[in-house]
């Protein structure tokens, strides 16, 4: 097997056209961070999601040993309908988000990438995400979504120390994440200060104040968490996030999230419509299967 050639730098936008194509034809693979520009209550910058995915994405592509894993530009907006009540809110409509990610994964694979990886920082996206990878994959295009937190979430859930036992929306989690790659000092406190004080929520936000049944998380049925005007703009509880604890955070993350590039990189994963047994459609690994 051929080693890989790694480049200078795995961000795509600071490489020449040349230095691309020679990572495509060492077998590297092309990671998206996708995020969304939303309100994330008084205490988080309206580019959380976005700036969570992109972090966590280029830290986890420089852990791989593999094979090249480029990191493409952010797309920053994502599918926030449910947050436009707040100012600072931009949201793409749904066919024109849907629109974006295929042209963008069908720009890659016709250059010749043979796989790809949208990397989601935002809830909200993941429905229209996994909706148009399946139709991106049966079209024939490798095309693979993944939310940046999901693959250590086993791990790092037992971690937080709040009252929500899991991922929300500007929560222990993000804030915690936050937190642990703030610029500075000052705005590590800037954030803690905001959310000081915020009392935990752990019932979901599409229920009306003061409803004490959730029959929608109940049932496991579908409606967006709705933060309207006279809502705080968060489900968690931000108030006890730490750095120490987006640290922690941090490191699963980015560990969980490197072996999934590396693991799916290995992996032969059928493509496209096949219809004659004999020969079925596999898009073949870029790296050698493991032993």
């Amino acid at each position: 097997m051929t080693e890989p050639v790694f480049p200078r730098t795995l961000l795509w936008q600071d490489l020449t056209s040349d230095e691309i194509a020679a990572c495509r034809d060492s077998g590297a693979m092309v990671v998206v961070p996708v995020g969304a520009i939303e309100q994330h209550a008084a205490h988080l910058p309206v580019e959380t999601d976005a700036r969570l995915s992109t972090f966590v994405t280029r830290l986890a592509a420089r852990r791989v040993t593999a094979l090249p894993v480029l990191v493409a530009p952010t797309l920053p907006f994502g599918f926030s309908p449910h947050h436009l009540s707040h100012a600072g809110t931009i949201s793409l409509r749904l066919e024109t988000y849907l629109a974006v990610l295929g042209d963008i994964a069908v720009s890659m694979v016709d250059s010749g990438f043979r796989r790809i990886v949208f990397v989601n920082g935002h809830g909200g996206n993941n429905a229209p995400l996994r909706a148009k990878v399946g139709q991106l994959v049966t079209d024939g295009y490798p095309v693979a979504t993944v939310e940046y937190w999901v693959p250590g979430e086993s791990q790092w859930i037992p971690k937080l120390l709040g009252a929500l036992r899991r991922g929300g929306h500007a929560c222990e989690q993000e804030t915690a994440l936050m937190l642990a790659l703030a610029d500075d000092a000052a705005e590590a406190e800037r954030i803690r200060a905001a959310a000081r004080g915020m009392p935990p929520r752990t019932i979901q936000p599409w229920i009306a104040p003061g409803y004490p049944d959730d029959p929608v998380t109940e049932a496991g049925a579908a409606w967006p968490p709705i933060f309207q005007a006279d809502d705080g703009g968060y489900y968690g509880d931000p108030a006890v996030a730490t750095v120490e604890t987006g640290q922690v955070l941090l490191e699963i993350i980015v560990e969980r999230l490197a072996k999934f590039f590396t693991d799916f990189a290995a992996a032969p994963m059928r493509l496209g419509v096949s219809r004659d047994p004999a020969r079925p459609s596999i898009a073949q690994p870029l790296v050698g299967n493991r032993t």
